[in-house]
């Protein structure tokens, strides 16, 4: 992992916010079909809709799994639509450092998982 930040090292080896979280409000899986990365995030909201708690599992690259670390331990207390409007560029900022470009879909699929468990959480919620 060559040309990498130490803040990526760091949470690709020892990753925050991994693991299960029992009954969650919000859940959603994504794959990366170029190289089979799988993340799975989970959500359990507060009860005015803010986030409670976080997590994430699944098999991905060093890549992902720091890009999921480091965008997860910021992300309780927002609201699904601040959530949402986190742009990709603010969430490559966060890794502090620069990603190869090939490797650019790898840092964005948590991004993209949690966006999906948010989207397909509204749809969930008006089809009921």
């Amino acid at each position: 992992m060559d040309g990498y930040s130490a803040k990526i090292l760091e949470h690709a080896k020892y990753p925050r916010k991994f693991g299960r979280i029992s009954d969650p409000d919000l859940k959603f899986e994504e794959v990366n079909p170029l190289c089979g990365d799988r993340i799975r995030v989970e959500l359990r909201l507060t009860g005015i809709g803010a986030v409670e708690e976080i997590s994430f599992s699944g098999e991905m690259c060093a890549i992902a799994k720091a890009s999921a670390s480091i965008l997860f331990a910021s992300i309780e207390g927002m609201t699904p639509a601040a959530i949402i409007d986190l742009s990709d560029e603010q969430v490559l900022k966060a890794l502090g450092g620069p990603i190869k470009r090939h490797r650019v879909r790898c840092a964005l699929l948590p991004v993209l998982a949690l966006r999906g468990a948010i989207l397909n959480g509204k749809e969930n919620a008006t089809s009921s």
